[in-house]
């Protein structure tokens, strides 16, 4: 009998049994998730005590701590050698001898040598690298973006040239292009940066996109080096593979628009072209050169990543995962009540604790699932989604075995009953199951598919690059959203236990069924 026929016939077995038996969440986990059960969780993750949970801190290390004897008192197993899985991150800075981090413009034969920090100033995404003389393109918005029918690079070559490309995106009256105020992914330095190496570039020049009377202005990471008064967060953190493509990348200013394109009124015609036409504008700048070198220190460290596996009985080599990040944003200046320590209590113990819960209450049931069920709790995902990238980067089960995950993201302020669901455009058989089980509930809760715009900021996108299953849940961005007022008193415990239920029956419906639809948007690998 054929192998992969054989597979299809034991899914459908157990399948089929499970529609029988198995699909409903076991009664004795159900149980678990009454209000008091999360209290307990989230007040130890959120307290003052642990003082946001930054990346790298003492306290996220007691965090790992806690969430990693959960894991062994309810007797899931070790998804490594132990619990904690670490890795390995850097902090960048620039080196202190201003010299070494320049930017010389070349036109018509005469040199410009800008000013750090007024005229321009590295990005955190930037490469340590130098180069010289190299020819420059304007690429509008950097994006391509296929869906929208949209290519800034579509007839132009930049191999070897440095791009000038406006921060941002177009912002379009037809919604079905772009969405103005809710940017779409290709708004993120991120992706601009990644789709101009990817399209040989070594250096990017971000500017403003000016569409008002006003000038763009230079703005970016504070370099610890450059600033007497560093951020709520600190340094920038990065993982160490970041720079393995490597380009200079800048923000500049007025002074470095001038010299490239003339004026910033020609920015803002060129921007409002764009705007009002989704047509490229993309062109090699004549007569022009630019030198440029960024010189960078960094420091390494490690954190860790925290996993747990309930092994499967009928696939045991197969796995669904359950995630949240327990990292937060750490300490910041005192507001006027003297509060400095970001709690993050919805952001996100609340998903962490959702987590520890579904956890404990599949790990206590007296039925097991068909497919093992891996818990995770990742570190800096507020630094970029490091701790689910680094999972996917290094995971010690095969990436490829994982057939759904499950990511709670700010669960716990829900309001008129609305809960947020991502993953809509590419995972329809797991929001379908969650529609299934939301019906079935005493209280449905109000399922809204309004945040796609978010899809990449949390870390069910490091698994969807990977082509795997994915949905995100998510109660919406509040007026505490990375403010000191995210509090425990503010937390809805009642709404939290009902979307954990929800979350893990279909955690556990995923764990029985055949593996699940994924249709890919473009940034998948």
């Amino acid at each position: 009998m054929n192998a992969s026929f054989l597979r299809i016939l034991v899914l459908s077995v157990f399948a089929t049994q499970a529609a029988l038996a198995q699909l409903a969440l076991p009664t004795d986990a159900v149980r678990h998730f009454a209000p008091e059960s999360f209290r307990p969780h989230l007040s130890y993750l959120a307290s003052d005590e642990m003082r946001g949970r930054d990346t790298p801190s003492p306290e996220l290390e007691r965090a790992a701590d806690y969430i990693a004897a959960h894991f062994k008192k309810i007797g899931l197993e070790p998804l490594g050698k132990d619990y904690r899985l670490p890795f390995a991150l850097v902090t960048p800075d620039l080196d202190p001898s201003a010299q070494q981090t320049y930017l010389t413009v070349t036109k018509d034969g005469q040199q410009k040598q800008l000013t750090l920090s007024k005229e321009f100033a590295p990005l955190e995404q930037t490469a340590g690298i130098s180069i010289t003389n190299r020819a420059v393109s304007f690429v509008g918005f950097g994006i391509t973006a296929p869906e929208y029918g949209y290519d800034d690079y579509k007839d132009i070559d930049v191999r070897g040239h440095v791009v000038l490309m406006l921060r941002g995106e177009p912002e379009s009256a037809d919604t079905s292009k772009f969405r103005g105020a809710a940017f779409t992914i290709h708004a993120s330095n991120r992706e601009k940066i990644r789709r101009a190496i990817k399209n040989g570039a070594v250096g990017v020049l971000l500017v403003d996109a000016v569409r008002a009377l006003r000038k763009p202005i230079v703005s970016g990471y504070a370099w610890p080096s450059l600033s007497t008064k560093p951020g709520r967060s600190g340094r920038s953190v990065q993982l160490p593979s970041a720079r393995r493509d490597s380009a200079v990348v800048m923000s500049v200013g007025e002074s470095v628009v001038d010299l490239l394109i003339g004026s910033v009124d020609s920015l803002r015609a060129l921007t409002k072209a764009l705007d009002a036409t989704l047509s490229p504008r993309s062109t090699r700048l004549a007569n022009l050169t630019v030198t440029a070198a960024v010189k960078l220190t960094s420091d390494t460290f490690n954190v860790s990543n925290v996993g747990g596996i309930l092994r499967g009985s009928e696939l045991p080599d197969e796995y669904v995962v359950m995630g949240a990040h327990y990292d937060h944003v750490g300490v910041g200046r005192p507001n006027d009540a003297g509060d400095s320590i970001y709690n993050g209590a919805d952001d996100n113990a609340s998903g962490t604790t959702s987590l520890m819960v579904a956890a404990e209450a599949l790990a206590g049931s007296s039925t097991r699932p068909a497919r093992s069920v891996v818990f995770l709790a990742f570190a800096a995902e507020e630094k970029g989604l490091l701790g689910s990238r680094a999972y996917v980067a290094a995971s010690p089960l095969p990436v490829d075995k994982c057939v759904a995950m499950i990511n709670t993201d700010m669960i716990g302020r829900c309001e008129n009953g609305k809960l947020s669901i991502g993953g809509a455009e590419r995972c329809p058989d797991l929001i379908a199951l969650n529609e299934a089980e939301n019906a079935k509930l005493a209280k449905p809760f109000n399922l809204a598919y309004d945040i796609e715009q978010y899809f990449f900021r949390s870390d069910q996108a490091s698994f969807a690059m990977k082509r795997i299953p994915v949905i995100f849940y998510f109660t919406g961005e509040h007026k505490d959203y990375h403010k000191v007022t995210d509090e425990i008193p503010l937390i809805d415990f009642t709404s939290l236990a009902g979307i954990s239920r929800l979350a893990t029956t279909v955690l556990w419906r995923a764990a029985h069924m055949p593996r699940t639809t994924y249709v890919p948007a473009g940034f998948e690998e």
